[in-house]
């Protein structure tokens, strides 16, 4: 025993695998240079040591064959366990088969068969394997996966699951950092908050100590019957508080709502939101959407009613059908089907343009149903470059139907002009201005037919003046006040 010592120790320093401790050795039968050790057999190689039962020691070829209790020690810091292990010496690599255990500080792992390369300090295996932490119930699985000792990572691969009291995930492909507990996605990826949330996502990383996502390349955030997509998503799971960034779209499949923006701020629940760059809430219906736009808006909806508040400030501007609204800011309250606009509103319907202090719209159905308009209220109609129909008063109602002026209800200090058309007789059907109407009146109805000025009915004696065309002074084609801001009206959004 000795002398097997003495040699094995002075070739050891060339990359041999040295014998330090068996019970018994004797040459193998049947095995040319080749020794059979039993007994707590130990073997060094460079920084490993190798523990087993028995073993067969190929010394020309450089191969260790150990079964039993095997065990291999790697810098006092990786160890490995198995039944039965091939040991290729010159490359350092060892094939372990049969019950293998890995045991990294927090986390261990199990399968049936493992290689690792010493020289490279990492492992893999080709046929499952499942690691849980000694410090909590997590527990992982996967078909492939790697070990990477210097950077203390496990990368995964194909059908990975992991199961945790906080969380379920699953996975294409995973990278898991030890040191941190961090969870790097690289592929499609679903995580199981709890009963009511669920994050989707193709890339990202997830703080488990924290419970906190950070999701990039496309993610949704999934919460009872609302989702929330945006290119790069931030998830914090214990405040369930979240931010999305680019391309966000929320949609509330209960509402037949749908909110868009460039950024969000998610406060906990599914109840209040707050959207920026280029923010949009977007209800459906039928025939025409509503669509809100704004730099920001702050949407809110209450838990016992399910009804929704919205508010939007800067660069207000609004879409229903012919409807077309620009303000500063603008609040709607589902409750009460109320739509308020402030400072500067305008509304277009067709080629007729609303201006007010104030206004305020009721929403019937998602459509605009009547529109109360106070304090400098002045409609303008467009005739052409040089006509336009005007009504002005204190206040005014307009009444719609299917989102078209109906008729306009107008009191105090009431004034209308208005001019009349005839149709020429000729192909193209062309119709040529013939006479002015202006009137003044306390209180006037104004009906409309096809989106113009079909008659007008008095509540008391009016001061009326009626011109042919020819002779309509320049000075009284406008009312005071009269402004046409159509440069201020946007164009209509097309949704994808």
């Amino acid at each position: 025993m000795s002398a097997v010592f003495a040699v094995n120790s002075a070739v050891a320093q060339n990359g041999v695998v040295n014998l330090v401790f068996s019970e018994t050795v004797q040459d193998a039968v049947g095995y040319e240079n080749t020794v059979m050790a039993k007994g707590h057999v130990q073997f060094e190689h460079d920084n490993a040591k190798l523990y087993c039962d028995s073993a067969l020691w190929f010394r020309t070829p450089n191969i260790v064959k150990a079964y039993g209790t095997v065990q291999i020690n790697q810098n006092d810091t990786i160890n490995l366990f198995c039944d039965t292990l091939v040991y290729f010496g010159n490359e350092k690599i060892a094939k372990l088969k049969s019950n293998v255990r890995f045991r990294d500080n927090e986390y261990k792992m199990v399968t049936d068969s493992l290689t690792y390369d010493g020289d490279k300090m990492q492992g893999y295996y080709r046929n499952w394997a499942v690691i849980s932490s000694i410090k909590s119930e997590m527990k992982l699985t996967s078909r492939i996966g790697y070990y990477y000792s210097k950077r203390k990572t496990f990368f995964f691969r194909d059908s990975v699951h992991i199961t945790d009291p906080e969380f379920e995930l699953f996975a294409d492909t995973l990278e898991f950092r030890t040191p941190t507990s961090t969870m790097h996605f690289h592929g499609p990826t679903t995580i199981l908050m709890d009963t009511s949330s669920t994050l989707y996502c193709n890339e990202g990383t997830y703080f488990t100590k924290d419970g906190y996502a950070e999701l990039w390349n496309g993610a949704t955030l999934l919460q009872d019957e609302t989702s929330v997509y945006a290119d790069s998503l931030l998830f914090n799971q214990k405040s369930d508080i979240g931010e999305g960034f680019c391309n966000v779209k929320i949609r509330d499949t209960t509402e037949n709502t749908e909110i868009r923006s460039d950024y969000l701020y998610k406060y906990p629940g599914q109840e209040h939101l707050k959207l920026g760059d280029n923010a949009k809430i977007i209800q459906f219906n039928d025939p025409d959407t509503l669509i809100i736009v704004a730099d920001t808006i702050d949407w809110q909806k209450d838990t016992l009613t399910s009804k929704q508040l919205a508010i939007a400030e800067y660069n207000v501007n609004i879409f229903n059908g012919p409807v077309i609204v620009v303000c500063d800011s603008a609040s709607y309250i589902e409750n009460d089907s109320i739509l308020k606009l402030h400072k500067d509103p305008i509304i277009w319907n067709d080629d007729n343009q609303l201006t007010a202090d104030s206004v305020i719209a009721r929403i019937y159905e998602g459509n605009f149903d009547q529109i109360d308009l106070y304090d400098n209220c002045m409609l303008i109609g467009f005739k052409d470059s040089v006509h336009y129909d005007q009504i002005k008063g204190k206040d005014m109602q307009v009444v719609l139907d299917s989102n078209k002026i109906k008729n306009i209800y107008v009191e105090k200090n009431a004034q209308t002009l208005y001019f009349l058309e005839q149709e020429q007789e000729d192909s193209l059907k062309t119709k040529e201005v013939t006479g002015m109407n202006k009137i003044e009146c306390n209180e006037i109805v104004v009906y409309f037919m096809k989106g113009e000025i079909d008659r007008v009915k008095f509540n008391e004696d009016p001061d009326a003046t009626f011109y042919p065309i020819e002779q309509a002074p320049k000075s009284e084609l406008f009312l005071k006040g009269f402004l046409w801001e159509i440069e201020r009206k946007p164009y209509r959004i097309v949704l994808e």
